[in-house]
Parts: C-alpha cells; structure tokens; sequence
C-alpha cells in the first residue's frame, strides 16, 4: 500500500484517498480523517472523499512553526 502511495505522489497527485492519508500522516483512519478536516483538505467528488495533499503539507508546516 505504501507504494501505491508512494507511486501516485511521484505522478504528482496533489489528491490522496483516506488509505493513503492514514499512511502518510501516520494516524488511523477516524485520526487521519479529523486531521484532513481541520487542516481544511476534505474535496468530495460525488459520493467519494478526497484528500488535498498541499492543505495538508500546509497545516503540518503551520503546527510546526510553532
């Protein structure tokens, strides 16, 4: 799976699914998720739920400066 996420984020996909949010922020699924959401990432598309991976970069880099 890591490589799968790895591989799309070398294509640069700026959009990641739930599994590869999880695995790139090292959280579980419901923590991973709150995350997405309060770093204001959260892009729905129909029914399906993705993940702005820049939002999320730029979250990261605002808690850390900190």
């Amino acid at each position: 799976m890591r490589e799968r996420m790895m591989n799309s984020m070398r294509g640069n996909s700026r959009l990641l699914d739930t599994e590869q949010l999880r695995e790139y922020t090292n959280l579980g699924r419901n923590s991973a998720m709150k995350f997405g959401e309060e770093a204001g990432a959260k892009v729905k598309i129909g029914r399906r739920v993705l993940w702005d991976l820049e939002k999320v970069n730029a979250y990261i880099s605002k808690l850390t400066e900190e």
